[in-house]
């Protein structure tokens, strides 16, 4: 090897140590807002979404979004994916950047509340006071599937759905709110 290849090499072996250093410092900084993401959680109000405009930078910050205020009416458009509702729009699209969704329900007529939330969307339901609302399909509620529910939850019981003995025993010992609403499982 003559002078100009031995310096030639130099160059590019210092190149590479650059290059890899700046790779390491951008695989830091990427692995930085992975973890700052988890942790975060953008809150909206259902009645002035306004970060919705920003497109899809609130998906990349957060991997949390928290919308107050969901009446009845945003629900049916929810389930239906309404098109034509930029918000529900740009909620399913936060699905793509595996967001969860937490929806803050303005009303409390458990009723009211649609079953197809709890079966066919991946949406955590909370009351007005941060309780979050579980619904189980099955027609006999199982000790198995309430165990881990604690008194900051609200079990919803369908009309005719029933709970087995050991189940409310852990209910009444774990201080679960049970609610039986008048509404029939589909």
């Amino acid at each position: 090897m003559d002078g100009k290849a031995i310096s030639n090499c130099m160059v590019t072996m210092s190149a590479i140590r650059i290059g890899s250093k700046n790779m390491d410092e951008l695989v830091e900084r990427i692995i930085s807002i992975i973890n700052q993401r988890e942790q975060n959680t953008l809150f909206l109000s259902c009645r002035t979404p306004s970060h919705i405009n920003q497109g899809i930078s609130g998906f990349l910050y957060n991997k949390q979004i928290h919308l107050t205020e969901v009446d009845i009416l945003f629900l049916e458009r929810f389930i239906k994916k309404d098109t034509e509702d930029p918000l529900v729009r740009w909620l399913y699209q936060s699905y793509d950047y595996d967001c969860r969704l937490t929806f803050e329900l303005a009303f409390s007529n458990t009723d009211l509340i649609p079953n197809e939330l709890f079966n066919e969307c991946s949406v955590k339901l909370l009351n007005n006071q941060g309780k979050q609302y579980f619904l189980f399909p099955n027609k006999v509620i199982t000790y198995q599937q309430i165990a881990m529910l604690t008194q900051e939850d609200i079990l919803l019981l369908a009309a005719k759905q029933l709970v087995t003995d050991l189940a409310k025993d852990r209910l009444r010992e774990k201080k679960v709110i049970v609610v039986e609403r008048s509404s029939t499982l589909c």
